[in-house]
């Protein structure tokens, strides 16, 4: 991959053969989390969030968010562990 970005597009287009293993973390009504394994050992994070609340602090209040957990080696591209995409909640 030559950036994290396309990373979140295979996931987001559910490119089942680009996943090498997809593993649910947490799964209720008002959270989900995965982690998705890629050929190459990169290791995405995706997080969504219901409507925010009381319970969610200021840097917590997103709906989306892919985080590259672990870069893949080798990394030629030099691609960084951290927040790829965040989709936060529109602003009333």
């Amino acid at each position: 991959m030559k950036n994290a970005e396309e990373y979140v597009a295979i996931i987001m287009n559910d490119e089942r053969e680009k996943i090498v293993r997809e593993t649910p973390t947490v799964y209720n009504d008002d959270r989900i989390e995965r982690i998705y394994e890629f050929a190459g050992g990169a290791v995405v994070k995706y997080e969504w969030q219901s409507t925010p609340d009381g319970r969610t602090s200021a840097e917590e209040k997103f709906n989306h968010r892919f985080t590259l957990i672990e870069t893949p080696k080798p990394n030629p591209h030099k691609l960084k562990e951290g927040i790829i995409k965040q989709t936060n909640y529109p602003k009333s």
